[in-house]
């Protein structure tokens, strides 16, 4: 063992002990200012080392102010420094951040920290997706839907069915169980980011889910020339807006990127038919079908907005969730 990692353990045990003792506030800004003696010294590893190994001891008091603070300070490093997004340095994030997310007054501020951190060693604008997956997974289990959802969509090839999945756990909550907006929510977003696989993956995890939940209401068509990339072909009775989805689906799978062509007839016809029946979202959704219509059918629409601008416009809230009031504030 190096004389650097043995005063690393020295020093943990130390604050082990101290924090046995209840001192936490002594034990926090002790470690904080050795982090910081450590940083002047340039011996960043070591600083970043010791605030993640405190910052986890500290967890296990529920500390989550200086678990927050600690955190922060590491990533901060990270920035400064411009340590590499590699798996080593987003497990220390994703260790404390599972933990902070218990004291939802903090760990926002975490983990938007640590997501700007990957979008300016990555160069993409968006950041690490396997982060915002895992952080859309931290968030769907606190019921913070509105939030996670935006982590899904800009996540890895497994937040698709998560986003599905979720969206439909969000309808059920709510009073008026608007099926058809919600499916929209993923769906839509998704193809006006280009990401048609997503789109399906994103539908068959909730139309999967709304068929178990619905059996009557939900029947399959079994006619040849129906067959599809989406998987099975439903009729979805009650539901005109579901209906609507997965035919914008099927258009766009079709699609030929010709304004002229079949296939942009058929979808200026969907767009006609349907998009006015979203109410308050219809703006929203309006502005997504434009990036639709360039992406899959030629249609060039002039705007003002980005797509991610567009893509991050959010839909109305939904009806005031009929369950505990905690999920209520969760939704808002």
């Amino acid at each position: 063992m190096s004389s650097a990692n043995s005063r690393i353990e020295r020093f943990i045990k130390n604050l082990r002990q101290s924090l046995n003792e209840g001192n936490y506030y002594e034990g926090h800004q002790e470690l904080r200012a050795i982090a910081s003696r450590l940083v002047k010294q340039k011996k960043h590893e070591r600083a970043i080392q010791l605030l993640y190994l405190g910052a986890l001891e500290l967890c296990q008091y529920h500390q989550w102010g200086s678990v927050a603070d600690l955190t922060s300070f590491m990533i901060n490093i990270y920035v400064e420094e411009k340590v590499p997004v590699t798996d080593e340095s987003k497990e220390r994030v994703y260790d404390i951040f599972e933990k902070l997310s218990h004291a939802t007054e903090y760990y926002s501020r975490v983990f938007e920290s640590a997501i700007q951190w990957s979008i300016k060693e990555l160069g993409n604008g968006v950041g690490d997706s396997q982060m915002h997956h895992f952080v859309g997974c931290i968030l769907r289990n606190k019921a913070r839907y509105q939030e996670a959802e935006t982590h899904f969509l800009v996540g890895t090839t497994e937040s698709p069915v998560a986003l599905g999945n979720m969206l439909f756990e969000w309808a059920v909550r709510t009073e008026t169980k608007d099926f058809g907006v919600f499916v929209a929510r993923g769906v839509i977003k998704y193809l006006a980011m280009g990401w048609y696989e997503a789109a399906c993956a994103c539908w068959k995890a909730f139309v999967g889910r709304l068929a178990q939940a619905q059996p009557d209401a939900v029947v399959e068509r079994t006619d040849a020339a129906l067959t599809s990339k989406i998987g099975p072909v439903y009729f979805v009775s009650g539901h005109e807006l579901v209906n609507f989805v997965q035919l914008l689906l099927l258009t766009v799978e079709r699609g030929q990127a010709s304004p002229g062509s079949l296939s942009a007839g058929v979808f200026g016809s969907l767009r006609k038919q349907y998009e006015g029946r979203f109410g308050v979202n219809a703006e929203v959704v309006h502005e997504l079908l434009d990036e639709i219509a360039q992406k899959y059918f030629g249609v060039v629409v002039q705007r003002q907005q980005s797509i991610f601008d567009i893509v991050g416009s959010l839909f109305a809230p939904p009806s005031r969730p009929a369950v505990t009031s905690s999920n209520a504030e969760a939704m808002d």
